[in-house]
């Protein structure tokens, strides 16, 4: 079809000669012309990889730029002399109107050319999938472009959540994948560190994260990619072995003051979490503060009001104390979960009255006297989040059920001064003893 044209006068002002190895125009070059073969062959490389060929009369090049006005994304050289279409961008309206089935053949290779590339993307979508590693790309700046089933799986999150967002929302240490991708844009590498991810189901994941930089042709930074596996299983085998070897550090440091008079007795037990001195400690004091705001908030929340809610929370964090729990605010909920009074001391956000806890999962045992919850909140500059744990305490007065009292905890000052993760939180014995 395309031979019908070449002896068109009309064209000869579009026609241009090349000879082999010429070079067409190269990778990251201004111009924008749309160029259409007619004969001879022609390489299609980028850097110094040759990844296509062209040598049907009517193959479209050049397109690229020509479409979107941009740099040219390839280099076009010569394999064999030649002939072609050169059409400037600015004439390309006048050019369809003289050649309009001209113009209606490009189209339909373009086409071809997009379906083709369609079906490679798919495939290589598809690829991606059936890797075990959870891979992420991003762009320039940070932000997610793609990710594979691996990684929606181990985040928790898929395309419509996370898709243009910051790389670093996926991670409890935003700041330090902030730091780790400044290093990589820098030259560094980064391989297997070890980062908690923010899962909204299942709570910390631990991640090992390796991270690469991707280039152009002309070593021109285009974005990240990250690869991630699950290593949860090992930093919590590594998290309890930590509790063991203080344990037998301290039975031994026992069995050596007492002369062997002491028996140790087993760490782990079938039947029950073994608390260490620094739980018991947590455990005194949060059912210690569980009681007291109770007891100030029960007899207004059975009458239905809440007129001094405020003002308890405020007293509550204003009152003299160690400072030791790495509290971070209260919410009060009614019996459907809905928010009745909040308070966060710290320049938190306040939950709105009436905003509703009933789709965030309360994690427990059935015989357990608490539920935690593991929850997420915007930073008041949009820039990121921060995570909080949530000790849930049902309300009750004179047996007549209320709602709940949530007391909120810093997850990494919590794991820092008391060793106390998600899991074991949940496993803690926080009921009130008994008068």
């Amino acid at each position: 079809m395309i031979e019908a044209y070449e002896s068109d006068p009309r064209l000869e002002r579009y026609l241009i000669s090349f000879h082999q190895g010429q070079t067409l125009f190269l990778e990251g070059e201004e111009s924008q012309d749309l160029y259409v073969l007619l004969e001879g062959e022609l390489d299609v490389l980028k850097g110094d990889q040759v990844i296509a060929i062209l040598a049907e009369p009517g193959a479209v090049f050049g397109e690229m730029s020509f479409l979107m006005g941009d740099k040219r994304t390839a280099t076009i050289r010569a394999r064999l002399q030649g002939k072609a279409l050169s059409v400037p961008r600015r004439d390309i309206g006048r050019f369809l109107q003289e050649f309009p089935q001209l113009g209606k053949n490009m189209a339909q290779v373009l086409a071809q050319r997009l379906d083709a590339a369609s079906n490679q993307l798919f495939g290589l979508k598809e690829f991606c999938d059936m890797l075990p590693d959870a891979v992420v790309l991003t762009d320039q700046t940070g932000k997610v472009t793609a990710l594979n089933l691996a990684a929606c799986e181990l985040y928790g999150r898929d395309w419509h959540q996370m898709g243009h967002r910051p790389m670093e929302e996926l991670f409890e240490q935003g700041q330090q994948v902030r730091e780790l991708a400044g290093g990589v844009r820098g030259g560094q590498t980064c391989h297997e560190q070890v980062l908690c991810c923010r899962h909204p189901q299942q709570g910390p994941r631990y991640v090992s994260l390796s991270l690469s930089a991707l280039h152009d042709a002309q070593q021109e930074f285009k974005g990240m990619l990250l690869v991630g596996r699950d290593v949860t299983a090992v930093e919590r085998l590594k998290h309890r072995m930590r509790h063991l070897r203080r344990w037998l550090i301290a039975a031994t440091a026992a069995l050596v003051l007492c002369a062997g008079g002491l028996v140790a007795y087993p760490y782990f037990s079938s039947s029950m979490v073994q608390e260490t001195t620094l739980h018991s400690e947590f455990r005194e004091k949060l059912v210690r503060d569980r009681q007291l705001l109770g007891s100030l908030l029960a007899e207004d929340l059975a009458q239905g009001k809440l007129d001094r809610g405020q003002e308890i929370l405020r007293r509550f964090f204003a009152a003299p104390g160690d400072g030791s729990l790495p509290y971070t605010g209260v919410v009060v909920l009614d019996n459907e979960k809905k928010v009745l009074e909040s308070y966060y001391p710290k320049g938190g956000e306040a939950q709105k009255a009436g905003a509703s806890y009933g789709h965030i999962p309360f994690e427990g045992g059935r015989e357990a006297d608490h539920r935690v919850l593991h929850v997420f909140h915007q930073n008041q500059d949009q820039n990121g989040s921060w995570g909080e744990l949530l000790v849930a305490f049902p309300l009750s007065y004179q047996d007549k059920p209320l709602g709940w009292l949530l007391i909120g905890l810093d997850p990494t000052a919590l794991q820092k001064r008391y060793d106390l993760d998600k899991g074991e939180l949940i496993e803690l014995k926080l009921s009130s003893p008994k008068s």
